[in-house]
């Protein structure tokens, strides 16, 4: 009966969904997650996938016509494995002292490539390689007149637009993760995984200050006081302005935006508003929230609007004013999320770590006496449905009433859809999550109400409960794993801790479920209850 009352729902969705949004459609992707903001150019969507990468799978960047979501294309990369998270540059076409270049899409790589693209088919157009250590490019990209400048794994590079050329090559020695460049009147600027912030000339003369022990892991802000940084440390995290220190805050912290002498910032604690006036630039205000990935910034009627996604289980977005918390936007489809939107004219992209991306047209003010064709042709589908719904409920009631009253409910649940549409988001939101795990009568009961976890490991299942409760997965599994005589082999990857092999068995990779749900997140931030069933399958 839930799934004929969900059928009907998802068919009443349909036409109601069509009258109340011009254009709205969802991609999902088979594998990785969407952790970089997608870029809308024109009437095109430009995304890339990220994530922890096994057997067959790797990283793509795709392009969707916006209007319809019709995929046009997609490159796939066969060398790149891992954490693909430098954001996506789009550039128009020109002309400098290097020559003459088309549209490009420029993607970077992990392997260490920069690729220049063709935004209408994903040809390469032409590509050139960086230092890899581990990993190459994982930074966010800048552009000056004919070339992009590129922060690489161990220093900087700059290349011509219109054939990859290279034009400078910057070596400091010290590695970067996801160590954007920012462009200023001296030359460039960008951080390191030892908390030393570069200075680079045009002429690629270095000059190094070390603020202190951390990690400098966004582009640096350029302010009229100096550059602002944001820096990861053990205990959390501390803002310096010009290499002073402006502020303790919380861990991880998000890639901070700067505009109209504002700062805005966000970590694991809280959301973070710094204004700068002509003397200086201070703490203006702080509100509650968790956010580690790209913030985005949007003009509506001249209001400042500041994105941060909520990377937590629930997920979704704060949208924050200058100072203060104006709203939540939220998707049926939401869980962990670290990439900005992408804003389009009168568009919203919104890709988040499940590696879904929902593209949303705003609904407009403007209203008509007439009713349109697809208004009429809706209605009589959703009219339809109801009576086809009603005969059923019927032909149950002549046969048997006690199953005439189940449907019935189901029926009145429609009714009540029907009326108040907003209930079907708040049903779907409490279905998309549903848990499908099933206690086995098979376990002792002294294990009820405590952790269980369950491993398959070549075929053959180990299981072990009433364990002392752990916090997060990483952490009973490695109880369980001791107590079992399971070996494993974990590796310490820039995304935390990576589950590689069970007793040797490593396959095409493996995954966990809690309660049932797959996460979207690393064992080490997946967050257990006292009760929860953790399975861990090959992929």
């Amino acid at each position: 009966m839930m799934r004929l009352a969900l059928l009907l729902l998802a068919l009443l969705m349909t036409p109601l969904a069509q009258a109340s949004s011009e254009s709205s459609w969802t991609h999902e992707f088979e594998s990785g997650y969407i952790s970089t903001q997608s870029l809308i150019v024109e009437d095109t969507i430009f995304v890339r996938t990220s994530g922890f990468w096994t057997g067959e799978e790797r990283p793509i960047v795709a392009a969707f016509e916006v209007e319809t979501g019709s995929e046009m294309w997609r490159y796939t990369s066969q060398t790149s494995l891992q954490h693909d998270m430098a954001p996506l540059l789009f550039v128009k076409g020109g002309s400098g002292a290097c020559g003459t270049w088309n549209d490009l899409l420029l993607v970077g790589w992990t392997d260490g490539k920069i690729t220049a693209h063709s935004p209408t088919n994903g040809s390469i157009v032409w590509q050139n390689q960086t230092e890899v250590e581990l990993l190459g490019i994982t930074g966010k990209m800048a552009l000056e007149e004919d070339r992009v400048i590129v922060p690489t794994r161990t220093g900087l590079s700059s290349f011509c637009l219109a054939d990859g050329t290279e034009l400078l090559d910057v070596d400091t020695g010290n590695i970067g993760w996801r160590n954007g460049v920012t462009i200023t009147e001296k030359g460039y600027v960008y951080g390191d995984e030892f908390g030393y912030l570069h200075e680079v000339d045009r002429n690629g003369i270095v000059s190094s200050t070390y603020l202190g022990e951390g990690k400098i892991r966004h582009a640096p802000l350029d302010t009229r006081h100096g550059l602002f940084v944001h820096l990861q440390t053990s205990q959390g995290s501390t803002m310096y302005l010009n290499g002073s220190n402006i502020g303790i805050m919380g861990a991880s912290p998000a890639m901070p935006l700067f505009h109209n002498d504002r700062i805005y910032a966000a970590t694991s604690d809280e959301w973070i508003s710094i204004s700068c006036d002509a003397q200086s630039c201070s703490v203006d205000s702080i509100e509650p929230f968790h956010s580690n990935g790209e913030l985005a910034l949007r003009i509506v009627d001249s209001d400042v609007e500041v994105w941060a996604p909520s990377n937590t289980p629930s997920g979704g977005w704060g949208v924050f004013n200058e100072t203060s918390l104006v709203r939540y936007e939220t998707t049926v489809f939401d869980t962990y999320g670290t990439a900005a939107p992408g804003f389009g004219s009168g568009i919203i992209a919104l890709g988040n770590d499940a590696g879904i991306l929902s593209v949303q047209y705003q609904a407009t003010t403007e209203s008509s006496s007439e009713p349109s064709d697809i208004d009429a042709v809706g209605l009589l589908h959703y009219l339809s449905i109801l009576l086809f719904f009603l005969l059923t409920c019927t032909s149950f009631a002549i046969k048997n009433w006690q199953q005439f009253a189940k449907t019935g409910s189901a029926f009145l649940l429609v009714v009540a859809i029907a009326v108040v549409p907003e209930l079907s988001v708040k049903l779907a939101e409490q279905t998309a999550f549903e848990q499908s795990v099933e206690w086995d009568a098979s376990w002792p009961d002294e294990w009820k109400e405590t952790q269980v976890i369950v491993f398959e490991i070549d075929g053959k299942e180990h299981v072990i409960g009433g364990l002392e409760p752990q916090d997060t997965v990483y952490e009973l599994t490695e109880l369980a794993c001791e107590l079992l005589d399971i070996t494993t082999e974990i590796e310490q990857q820039y995304l935390g801790a990576y589950l590689v092999s069970f007793n040797g068995s490593v396959g095409d990779g493996w995954e966990f479920t809690i309660d049932g749900n797959w996460a979207p997140i690393g064992m080490e931030d997946a967050q257990l209850n006292t009760d929860s069933i953790v399975e861990w399958r090959p992929v």
